[in-house]
């Protein structure tokens, strides 16, 4: 008996081929996957290595804006800028953590050799990056450049921050409309209570015949100590000043009609001797109220230490204790009875009537009631770039 190798067929071959075809495409798929997921892993890895680089370069960042801050504790690690006309200022930061790694250097921003600062050179109201406003009515402008490493890959940001300048403020009372000041027990005064400063007691975009009075109101200040009024002030673009603070109010409200208010408290200003001394105080507040074109009225034992930020009309009647600035997109009204004192200064959009039947309306201009607002408040970032 033979045993014999039976031939394959023509069909039985085919399949033989298309099988081994089938296990080679097979293992060439595997080898390929194996190969793009490695690939993908990798590329997820430097992802992720780049976007926590990022994440540190930003920590670096906001840990100089931190310790920049003039209160900033412990003080010792506050980052203090001893030259704030050098253009050649440099200092390097060395975190107060561990945990993240970047490396930070802070210079004056400059162009042309000259120191930039942000402040308002024109007077109109409006912060601009500038040569001439050196501080305090003037910031400097920091380049913070900031590198964040992770394992081999790094990223570097570099950010332009500056403190807020003080707002400009012409006068006690600055108007943009025709003003009339009532009441024999009405006192506005443009000397600078708190230093050397002096202002007008009323300046005015119209002629200064525009501010007119009736009752034996003083107004007092560096132009007169009678009737101290100048006219054809700088125009201030008051809406966009209240724009630029309003992101940072700790009290924002909103009203689509006019509404009134009382007894609302942003701090407690400390009295002076009289009531035509300046007060004071130690909080900080920026107060915000969108009345969408109508009024807020504000009455009865009323008071707060900060901005006053009013997008809309203002009446104050009764009791009513400022220190800092009031800034008005509309009109001013203070009517009625009850002691009334403004330690600071009133920017008005449009017009301002004091008008004082059965109490005192005071308007004192300070100085240090309206730098005080921006010492200590976060410096704004400008602009930035990934290098």
């Amino acid at each position: 008996m033979h045993n014999y190798l039976k031939p394959l067929d023509n069909e039985s071959g085919m399949v033989l081929v298309i099988a081994i075809l089938i296990i080679a495409a097979l293992i060439l798929l595997g080898a390929t996957t194996l190969m793009i997921t490695q690939t993908d892993l990798q590329i997820a890895g430097k992802q992720k290595a780049s976007t926590t680089a990022f994440f540190a370069a930003e920590a670096g960042v906001e840990e100089a804006r931190a310790r920049l801050k003039g209160d900033f504790t412990p003080a010792a690690s506050r980052i203090v800028d001893s030259s704030p006309t050098d253009p050649a200022w440099t200092t390097a930061m060395s975190s107060l953590q561990a945990i993240l790694i970047y490396t930070v250097n802070i210079r004056h921003k400059t162009s042309g050799g000259s120191v930039l600062y942000w402040g308002d050179a024109n007077n109109d109201g409006k912060y601009e990056i500038n040569t001439t406003t050196t501080p305090p009515n003037g910031q400097n402008i920091y380049l913070i450049t900031s590198t964040g490493t992770v394992a081999s890959t790094s990223k570097t940001l570099e950010v332009a921050v500056a403190r807020l300048p003080p707002i400009t403020a012409p006068a006690a009372l600055y108007v943009e409309a025709t003003t009339s000041i009532q009441g024999s027990s009405t006192y506005i005064n443009g000397n600078d209570s708190c230093g050397s400063n002096n202002k007008p007691g009323v300046a005015t975009t119209q002629s200064a015949g525009s501010i007119t009075n009736s009752g034996n109101p003083t107004v007092s200040g560096a132009t007169s100590s009678s009737w101290s009024v100048t006219g054809g002030s700088p125009d201030m673009d008051v809406p966009a000043m209240i724009d630029n603070w309003k992101d940072t109010a700790d009290f924002s409200y909103e009203h689509s009609s006019s509404t009134t208010q009382t007894g609302m408290s942003w701090g407690t200003p400390t009295a002076g001797a009289t009531q035509q001394a300046p007060s004071s105080c130690s909080e900080n507040h920026v107060v915000y109220y969108n009345m969408h074109g109508t009024e807020i009225k504000l009455a009865s034992g009323t008071s707060g230490c900060g901005i006053l930020l009013i997008a809309g009309d203002l009446e104050l009647n009764g009791g009513f204790n400022w220190y800092g600035l009031i800034l008005v997109s509309g009109s001013v009204t203070i009517a009625g009875g009850g002691n009334k004192n403004i330690t600071g200064s009133v920017i008005a959009g449009g017009a301002a009537q004091a008008d004082l039947v059965g109490g005192n309306s005071n308007i004192v201009y300070c100085s240090d009631a309206i730098n005080n607002q921006t010492t200590n408040r976060s410096l704004r970032v400008l602009n930035w770039t990934e290098k």
